[in-house]
Parts: C-alpha cells; structure tokens; sequence
C-alpha cells in the first residue's frame, strides 16, 4: 500500500487537502465574547440553517492522533500564555463549507505568535493561516450570504481565554473538545 493510500484511509484526501478524522486545536473565548459570537450564529442560522457547533478560531491541525504528551505541550502553552484580546475585520464570507460566513479576525501578533508555539510544540507543518470565527458551515448563494451580513453587528473586539484539543469528525455534530486548557 502506497502513502497515498494510508494517509486516504487515515481521512486524509490528497486532492482535496482536508482530514475527516482528527484533532485539531481551537482557541476558545470567554464567556461575553462567546455570547456576541453565538447571538450572530443564532441570527445567520434562523436564516440559513447551518449546523450547531461550539464558537471558536481554529489556531492548529490537524493531529492524526492525540496523546499524553500532545495534552502536556498543550497545558505548557496555555501555562505559559495570558488571555488576550483579538479583534475583528468584519463579516466575510467564502464559497467553501468550512468558510461559508465568518467573523474575520486581525493577524495580531499575539495571535500569531500562539499559533507558532503550538505548531513548533506539536511538530506540525505551518501552513497559510486564515484566522476566522465561523457563523455558518454550508452552502448558500452569496446574495443570501450578503443578505444576512446586513442585519449582522460584527463584535468589534473578543477575548481568547483558552486553548482547546478537540476530536474532528466528519459530522460536524460528532466533534467533541477533548481538553481545554485556560490561559491565564
């Protein structure tokens, strides 16, 4: 069997670069900031009927297996980081499930240099990052997508008060936050 064919049946599609199975690792907000976010996705969903996921901003994966010591640098991180603020650039949207309408987040250094420490720390390849809060996973026509925008007030400013490792499923219903890990 070819790498190709192991990695396929691991979840992993060389054509289409996405995992099924996995884990990722999310940053996760505190609880005001997590109630702007969920107001709006209640709002785009009544609209647009996506499905039900727990608000966060994807910082790292995805890990094809998680174990003791990926929970020990996790831990070692979030010891180490203060919570912070990040701030958004408005709603936008693309015409890809996995970004169909989001809260585009600034790349503040904060931000980035988390993303550096848990990439280096769990060995894992950077790649493009696209820092974003997902109000809806699916497909809708972009005048839908615009038209929801409109009655949209994008939080201008949220706070990041953890990290979290978190089993991916291909059903979106199925993730599940394994650990989550408070900055201080």
């Amino acid at each position: 069997m070819g790498i190709e064919a192991i990695i396929k049946n691991k979840g992993f599609d060389m054509n289409k670069k996405r995992i099924s199975k996995g884990f990722w690792v999310w940053g996760q907000l505190d609880g005001q900031s997590e109630a702007k976010v969920e107001a709006a996705k209640e709002k785009t969903n009544s609209i647009l009927n996506g499905p039900r996921f727990e608000p966060h901003i994807t910082l790292s994966g995805p890990l094809l297996e998680a174990n003791k010591n990926t929970s020990e640098a996790l831990y070692q991180i979030s010891n180490d980081s203060l919570k912070f603020t990040i701030y958004s650039e408005g709603l936008d949207y693309k015409d890809r499930f996995f970004q169909a309408l989001f809260i585009k987040i600034k790349e503040e250094t904060e931000l980035l240099t988390l993303k550096r420490q848990i990439d280096t720390s769990l060995k894992l390849k950077s790649v493009e990052y696209f820092p974003h809060i997902s109000l809806f996973y699916g497909d809708a026509t972009s005048e839908a997508k615009d038209k929801i925008i409109k009655k949209l007030n994008s939080p201008e400013e949220l706070t990041l008060d953890s990290i979290s490792l978190v089993d991916v499923n291909e059903g979106i219903s199925s993730w599940k936050v394994v650990e989550r890990f408070p900055l201080k």
